[in-house]
């Protein structure tokens, strides 16, 4: 027996081994059935006729997280894999169903804020900091027929908070481990026809040594700052307009590569992301037809800043070094919904949006005299236009057919479709989906025309994929539990040779797997549980080998008290399975990363109606472990913060 088929033979058993206990306590806050969605099909739709595999993370569980990140958080979604490199502040990569991180397309109300400066049109998740989020809906699978490129592993849609009513306000304070202080505040509300909601939020830790020696070594610390405001007017008349801003900046202390050093010193990497936008929603035709028509624009900066220093060595003989990056992204969008009444729902739309980005470094040399490289400065016009119809048949089964054609003026194009159906079988509580669909992502700016590595020939990667799934209510609704078995198999990736020292489309590869959640109330008003459970085999078709820094086996298991009066405790359990790590010296061969089980435990307790005090103990058991080789991550840590609301 080879030892991929070991693996593969553990992996069987894993699952077989884990399906008792997800049916009988397990649990996600996945797929739950009375939600309202609005990425899985561009418009607010019940989830019950939702064909797609969609989770969807209430911003209650979100404000019970680390006010530093949502990384926890997604860790305990199906099919999501999270690469923190060095706790917070380092680079943090999120992928879906085996997808590279750069075919995640994730957007904050509804717009896109990829970097497209980056090499892989990124979204790094260690920028962001939660602020006043409603929820996230993380929809899986490939969905470029919705949204383009960039999404051919999934979306990940984060919505702020759109506060109505009379005036609400939150504050709240932490401080732990690592000299850690954070705070918050959010106020909003509405008068009449108008509506308006602020938030901020501040983070502050020392942190620990990103390589090395995590507690001994030199400490990298971070910074974060983030805001939002949202508003609105609705004329009551079928006219309304709103818009959103969000902003976010880091500052981070970062270890150069995976490998302490003595004579080479670390760097500062600051970022920021500023994106918005601004919505007209009309009616026509009685309103039959509801109207929207969408500016946005997203900004994202970065600077590396090495410090003043001075070596023998030749090769880096300098006093200091700035690299700096910016990307932008903006452009309009129209999308009409159609009341066809026994037909259904059309959507239809169009979009046009101007892409831009450069990098480039400025070296100082002993001499005192500055030198700058430009890597790439390129900016490129982007056309789409789509369609989806959504219609019910025989009362109970729902289906979607949709398409979208997406332009590069100056480049090529691409042409993807996406089917969904859901049949509802009330009786039993049974939903029975599935979902297929293709993919496109077009070749970066920075593959295309980076000075050094870039290459203008490069085609477009590809995709194609589906799943298929159960839900299933058991005992009067106490009990949820979902299970989706799904397959992508792509062409064309784009990968960096060392052969030809650029970017070439040399890489096939296909990744299948088992997404498992559930959701018990175990005793009511008490007890409840709920968990997830993934298994995922990627594989390179070119060189047989594993897809870097993807586990095979991975979940997680929460359970949370609630039996005495003003008082909740959760116990939450984070498994990620062995898998293999890129050597970053050697081409094509591979480090193996241990697997690792990380428990973390947090309270509260409502000390009045306005005021809670809570706590959080991570890393329960002082687990070592790294999601990327060489990175570490946070020991056990502690925790304590106060709440206020009004």
């Amino acid at each position: 027996m080879t030892f991929s088929e070991r693996r593969r033979g553990r992996a069987a058993l894993s699952l077989f081994a884990s399906l008792p206990v997800m049916l009988a306590a397990g649990a996600a806050s996945a797929d739950q059935l009375d939600d309202i969605v609005v990425t899985a099909y561009r418009s607010p739709t019940d989830i019950t006729k939702s064909g797609s595999a969609i989770t969807v993370i209430p911003g209650d569980k979100i404000n019970n997280a680390s006010p530093g990140s949502l990384v926890d958080v997604l860790r305990q979604v199906p099919g999501v894999t999270v690469t923190q490199s060095g706790g917070p502040g380092g680079t943090t990569e999120v992928s879906i169903r085996g997808a590279e991180a750069g075919d995640t397309l994730v957007l904050i109300d509804g717009v896109r804020v990829n970097d497209p400066a980056s090499a892989r049109n990124t979204f790094d998740f260690a920028v962001f900091s939660p602020t006043d989020i409603e929820r996230v809906e993380v929809l899986r699978g490939p969905q470029s027929a919705l949204y383009g490129s960039d999404a051919m592993g999934g979306v990940i849609n984060i919505i702020t908070r759109k506060r109505t009513g009379a005036l609400t306000a939150t504050a709240g304070v932490e401080g732990g481990s690592y000299g850690t202080v954070a705070g918050n505040a959010t106020a909003g509300g509405s008068v009449g026809p108008v509506s308006l909601s602020v938030s901020g939020t501040a983070f502050d830790t020392h942190g620990f040594s990103r390589v090395g020696d995590r507690d001994d070594g030199e400490a990298d610390g971070t910074r974060k700052f983030a805001g939002t405001a949202r508003g609105s007017y609705d004329s009551g008349e079928g006219k309304a307009f709103s818009f959103g801003v969000t902003a976010y900046r880091q500052e981070s202390d970062v270890d150069r590569g995976s490998k302490p050093t003595d004579d080479l010193p670390g760097y500062e990497r600051n970022r920021d992301v500023v994106s918005g936008f601004g919505r007209f929603d009309f009616e026509s035709f009685d309103g039959k037809i509801a109207n929207q028509i969408n500016f946005f624009g997203t900004q994202t900066t970065s600077a590396y800043i090495e410090p003043l220093t001075l070596t023998n060595k030749p090769s880096t003989s300098f006093l200091g070094r700035v690299g700096d990056s910016t990307g932008l992204d903006y452009g309009v969008e129209y999308q009409g919904t159609i009341d066809l009444a026994r037909y259904g729902t059309l959507i239809v739309g169009g979009r046009a949006e101007r892409e831009s980005g450069e990098q480039d470094t400025t070296t100082t040399s002993l001499a005192g005299v500055d030198k700058n490289v430009q890597s790439f400065d390129d900016a490129r016009t982007l056309l789409a236009v789509y369609a989806l119809q959504q219609f019910t048949l025989f009362d109970n089964l729902n289906l979607s057919l949709g398409g979208r054609y997406d332009e590069d003026v100056d480049g090529q194009g691409f042409l993807t479709g996406r089917a969904t159906a859901a049949y509802l079988i009330n009786p039993t509580g049974t939903k029975l989906r599935g979902s297929f669909g293709n993919a496109a992502k077009r070749p970066t700016m920075f593959q295309l025309f980076d000075a050094q590595y870039g290459n203008p020939d490069l085609i477009d990667e590809e995709s194609w994929g589906g799943d298929v799934g159960i839900d299933q209510e058991l005992f009067d609704g106490r009990v949820q539990v979902s299970a989706t078995g799904f397959y992508n198999r792509f062409t064309n990736l784009i990968s960096y040779s060392l052969a030809t020292n650029d970017y070439i489309n040399i890489t096939n590869a296909e990744t299948s797997g088992l997404e498992l959640s559930a959701d018990a109330v175990l005793v009511p008003s008490v007890l409840k549980a709920t968990g997830t459970y993934t298994y995922l085999h990627a594989t390179n078709l070119d060189s047989g080998l594993p897809l870097s820094r993807r586990p095979e086996n991975s979940g997680s298991l929460t359970l949370t008290y609630t039996g005495i009066e003003n008082f909740e405790f959760g116990a939450t359990a984070i498994f990620v399975g062995e898998r293999f790590n890129n050597d970053p010296a050697k081409a094509a061969q591979l480090v193996p990363l241990d697997g690792y089980t990380k428990i973390d435990l947090n309270a509260s307790y409502r000390l009045n109606p306005q005021t809670t005090l809570y706590a959080r103990l991570e890393n329960l058991t002082n687990v070592e472990y790294q999601d990327a080789f060489g990175y570490n991550n946070a020991g056990r840590s502690g925790y304590v913060g106060l709440r206020w609301t009004h």
